[in-house]
């Protein structure tokens, strides 16, 4: 059996899916990207491709310089496939990842976007990398990036396990490390010189501005935090959730503070606005599809409800909810580990996967 693991949509119409089989390991290089279209005239429903990939972010891209639109994959050691047409290509940024040969072991790549005309990608350690063209793609910041070797050299400098002193010792590493552990879970930008990234440090939320020539950190008034996804709505009306329920809003030059609503614990991935709302998908704790009336600050579960997903045996029930929703015009895909769906603003059509 298969399970959706990524997704990205190109119009109303057209999707893309990257499926994993369920007994996959993570990070487990294979997976097969399926592209559907939703109206007869196109042709053809389905179709799909292999890859020796493990796929972790799918982006539909501009391509000013092709004058194409096209999606792209973006894969956990930092390769990057373009569904390019008629030649599509793989890039890698090179230093990505913990297995390539070029690897700097900086951690594995999460997210890909387009800002601008150029695609932005981030990932564990600190990494954020920018694309100049074609097989050219260079790190955009060092700020906050992880220095491998500064662990080992932590770690061979003190005393060896169960010598005295040894557990006093671990526990001063692990509160005074000697290099950042930030995980980047999301990168999104007004232009290429009003980016937002936002991710983790062990517990603790990150969430930082690039303003074309630095990386700032912006504090965010929350003990700890994930955050995961951001909506820039205008320059000075910034969405971003996260998980525990979290969702901000503010700007970085008027700071960010925490929505006051019942969001309990979910765990959201992302932010899209829909007809005035902002719609968050949420895969657990409890999981479901909410909606966000930013004027009125009501949170609630999307009206009218989300089916009942395939992966639950309770038709009430929809823990482990979607990881995925996006918007364009007046159409909204929502996508779980084994369903599809489409809004059109009227009521909802599931979509029948060919192999689930």
């Amino acid at each position: 059996m298969i399970s959706l693991s990524r997704a990205g949509v190109a119009s109303e119409d057209v999707l893309c899916v990257v499926a994993v089989l369920d007994s996959a390991e993570i990070y487990q290089p294979d997976a097969r990207a399926y592209q559907y279209r939703h109206r007869a005239d196109f042709g053809e429903y389905w179709y799909y491709e292999n890859f020796p990939l493990s796929v972790q972010d799918i982006v539909y891209f501009d391509d000013h310089n092709s004058s194409q639109s096209y999606f792209v994959l973006l894969s956990a050691e930092g390769d990057v496939y373009h569904f390019a047409s008629p030649d599509r290509f793989q890039e890698r940024i090179v230093g990505a990842g913990t297995t390539a040969d070029d690897s700097k072991f900086y951690g594995k790549m999460l997210k890909i976007s387009q800002i601008g005309e150029r695609l932005y990608a981030c990932g564990a350690g600190g990494q954020v990398y920018v694309r100049h063209g074609r097989d050219d793609w260079r790190m955009l910041s060092d700020a906050v990036l992880n220095d491998p070797e500064a662990k080992k050299r932590l770690l061979e400098s003190g005393p060896s396990l169960g010598q005295p002193g040894w557990k006093e010792w671990i526990i001063q590493k692990a509160l005074n490390p000697g290099t950042r552990e930030v995980v980047f879970y999301d990168i999104k930008g007004l232009s290429e010189d009003a980016i937002y990234v936002c991710g983790t440090e062990r517990t603790k939320p990150v969430l930082c501005f690039w303003d074309g020539s630095e990386l700032h950190e912006i504090n965010i008034p929350l003990a700890e935090a994930a955050l995961t996804g951001i909506y820039i709505e205008n320059a000075e009306s910034v969405w971003v959730c996260g998980r525990e329920g979290v969702i901000l809003h503010g700007s970085r030059n008027r700071g960010f503070a925490p929505v006051n609503a019942d969001t309990r614990l979910n765990l959201f991935h992302s932010i899209t606005p829909y007809r005035g709302k902002l719609v968050l998908p949420a895969s657990v704790r409890p999981g479901g599809l909410y909606e966000l009336d930013p004027s009125s600050g009501e949170f609630h579960r999307f009206q009218p409800p989300l089916p009942r997903l395939m992966s639950r045996d309770d038709p009430e029930s929809i823990d482990d909810g979607p990881f995925f929703a996006q918007s364009v015009g007046d159409v909204l895909w929502v996508v779980a580990s084994k369903d599809i769906f489409r809004f059109d603003g009227q009521a909802w059509e599931r979509i029948k996967h060919p192999d689930i």
